[in-house]
């Protein structure tokens, strides 16, 4: 399948580093109190600054220092090779060694020493294999061996002995690979049983791999799930999902299970034990290529996605139920989400649209912070006037309705919308299309005039011309002649003076000599 295709596609599953990282073992997760969602219902979501540059598509990864490395990414121009490192402690982005390829749309894995792997993605306008490692204590790159096969759409997992395994990828292949960082190779390690793009993965408790949904040959959103088993390098057909998915997250829970959410409403629950999916609580509004992250409590987030989504929801084990917690301000998708320490969760960059509706890359970040205390913002500040939009602490702001002739765009401003001649039953003249503009509704035929309401309708009857030319309707008060003729013919009167009207003059009216009578 050509990259074209694929580049045309307006949501893309991001593939970044929430299922990659080092895998949190179940006794490392605390569950949450009792109450705790009614102590994050207080939680807001402030500004965290901007990145340097604007960028989607690109990776975030959370190193050992603190810092957030954001590698990569584009914009509608192209791919990039530049890094930034993101302080959470001051909000501020700082210039990172670029790496030796553009690219976006890869994933990066964070390794047991803390390096991070960049494999594949799409850099220079194709699907590349390159891979690259970046060491945070001399703060550069080296290259690592590349991939066995270009991809992007690949997932990738850390396992429990520092290996990667990397999965799928563009054009549906069953391709997995190992890669080993103590000798800076890849092998192969069996085939997936189905191809998958866009997939989601997460290391189980016992160390096998769960790989579930993405795109297939047949449907932009599988409900299909393998497991991969490191003991003997195959992979097994497991009960699939009840619903299809692409642009989703997989997580680990404390209690053995795998958490699976986005794209649709409902998330579920993988119990290894009895092979089964099990829904689990339904979000409030669709999250697609919205990233959800375990936070240290346990509790799983997630915010945004579908460019049009603000909210901002809370999911607890202990509960198994969601709730809203706070909205983000910018409508974005395909954005990194990294979970900090403190139990803040960062939102950074992503996709979202500009006024013309045009997909574009943004470099703001967010920040969930449970102790912030909300200020509303308003219509006014953020320059909507129609629609609703969230007032950025889980409320919702109605902005207003728009005059006759305008629209609210999805953008939540009102324009103008062009009306037209037929629209408004013109089809003569010119007439003012509502936004400025002049419209030209073309001209009547013979024997009719434009009216002041600029409709067509016969033209009045007059004494413009004589009973021997074709004309306007003449009015029966012109001549003797005229009276006669319409008396035969009301069409000459009422309509127009045609030819056969002259024809008619030149039998009724000519007394003295054949032919069409000159006198009026």
């Amino acid at each position: 399948m050509s990259l074209s295709y694929w580049k045309s596609l307006v949501v893309v599953p991001l593939l970044c580093c929430f299922a990659c990282g080092p895998a949190i073992t179940p006794t490392e997760l605390e569950m949450p109190e009792d109450g705790v969602e009614a102590s994050q219902s207080s939680a807001v979501v402030v500004s965290g600054g901007s990145l340097l540059s604007a960028r989607y598509q690109h990776t975030a990864t959370l190193l050992g220092n603190g810092k957030v490395l954001v590698a990569g990414g584009g914009t509608p121009s192209g791919e990039m090779a530049t890094t930034e490192l993101y302080d959470p402690a001051t909000l501020t982005s700082s210039s990172g060694p670029s790496m030796a390829t553009a690219r976006r749309y890869h994933t990066a894995t964070q390794l047991q020493d803390g390096s991070v792997l960049v494999v594949a993605g799409i850099g220079g306008g194709s699907v590349i294999a390159s891979s690259e490692r970046y060491q945070p204590s001399t703060n550069t790159w080296s290259a690592a061996a590349a991939l066995p096969r270009s991809s992007y759409g690949h997932s990738a997992t850390l396992l429990a002995d520092g290996r990667v395994l990397v999965v799928g990828g563009v054009s549906y292949v069953t391709n997995a690979y190992l890669y080993a960082p103590s000798t800076n190779t890849w092998t192969s390690t069996g085939s997936l049983n189905a191809g998958m793009m866009g997939q989601a993965a997460v290391r189980l408790a016992d160390g096998r791999v769960l790989v579930a949904g993405g795109g297939n040959s047949t449907t932009s959103a599988s409900n299909h799930a393998e497991i991969w088993d490191p003991a003997t390098g195959a992979w097994t057909t497991v009960a699939s999902m009840n619903a299809g998915r692409n642009g989703h997250t997989l997580h680990l829970l404390a209690n053995g299970k795998a958490l699976v959410t986005g794209y649709t409403l409902a998330a579920e629950l993988y119990d290894p034990a009895t092979n089964t999916w099990t829904n689990t609580g339904s979000t409030a509004v669709t999250h697609s290529s919205a990233p959800s992250v375990v936070r240290p409590d346990g509790s799983i987030l997630m915010a945004g996605g579908s460019f049009n989504t603000y909210g901002v929801e809370l999911y607890t084990p202990a509960t198994a139920g969601w709730i809203t917690v706070g909205a983000i301000t910018q409508g974005r998708t395909q954005h990194p989400t990294i979970a900090l320490a403190d139990g803040r969760v960062l939102f950074i960059a992503g996709t979202s649209y500009n006024a013309q509706g045009n997909m574009q890359a943004i470099s703001s970040v967010e920040v969930f912070d449970p102790t912030a205390t909300c200020a509303p913002t308003t219509c006014v500040a953020q320059g909507k006037n129609c629609g609703s939009i969230s007032d950025g602490c889980g409320a919702t702001l109605n902005c207003g309705t728009c005059s006759t002739g305008q629209t609210c765009g999805s953008n939540n401003v009102c324009a103008c919308t062009p009306t037209t001649c037929a629209a408004q039953g013109k089809n003569c003249g010119s007439i003012s299309n509502g936004c400025g503009g002049t419209l030209n509704c073309g001209t009547c035929g013979s024997g009719q005039a434009c009216g002041s309401n600029n409709v067509c309708a016969p033209s009045a009857p007059s004494c413009a011309h004589n009973v021997c030319t074709s004309g306007a309707a003449l009015s029966r008060t012109c001549s003797g002649c005229v009276n006669t003729v319409c008396s035969q013919d009301p069409y000459c009167c009422n309509t127009a003076w045609d030819s056969l009207c002259v024809s008619e003059a030149s039998q009724y009216c000519a007394i003295a000599q054949p032919g069409c009578v000159t006198p009026m």
